[in-house]
């Protein structure tokens, strides 16, 4: 019965295993950033979709190559969605224990340099990073499934 669930739940632990890797590649990054002084530059924020785009491929991907059999066109894009949703979720959950416990004057670094900052606090901060990753995610799972859909494998030559 054990190995049958883990059959039946092999999208969400696909999901949530890159999605993991996806929030820590995201901390990385920012972590990165903070040590050069750069983590106010906005500019440098639009990187992160390089990195939600890699998570995504790499999960669906995996996905394709481990159950061939099982893999359609809307379950590549659940899965993708999935992946993506769980790793900004794990992403945002840092960044407000980081404002909140490890760096509260870096919640006043936002609040300066950020559009409508005086009315930012954690939660909001936390609520922006789901809402953009969310959508950064859809548009990154979209573009991904359009390699993968079973139309783009199949010769439009008939024999």
């Amino acid at each position: 019965m054990a190995n049958n669930d883990m059959k039946n739940n092999f999208i969400e632990l696909t999901a949530i295993r890159f999605g993991g890797l996806m929030a820590l590649a995201l901390a990385g990054f920012f972590l990165l950033m903070k040590a050069f002084g750069l983590e106010h530059n906005l500019e440098l924020r639009a990187l992160n979709i390089f990195i939600l785009f890699s998570f995504v491929l790499m999960s669906i991907d995996h996905f394709k190559k481990k159950k061939p059999e099982n893999f359609v066109y809307l379950k590549g894009m659940g899965l993708g969605l999935l992946t993506a949703v769980a790793g900004v979720l794990m992403f945002a959950t840092l960044v407000i224990l980081y404002i909140t416990v490890l760096d509260p004057s870096f919640m006043e670094l936002i609040r300066e340099n950020e559009p409508f900052g005086d009315f930012l606090n954690p939660v909001l901060v936390g609520f922006t990073i789901i809402i953009e990753g969310t959508a950064s995610g859809f548009l990154a799972t979209y573009a991904i499934m359009q390699y993968y859909k079973k139309s783009h494998f199949v010769s439009p030559i008939k024999k």
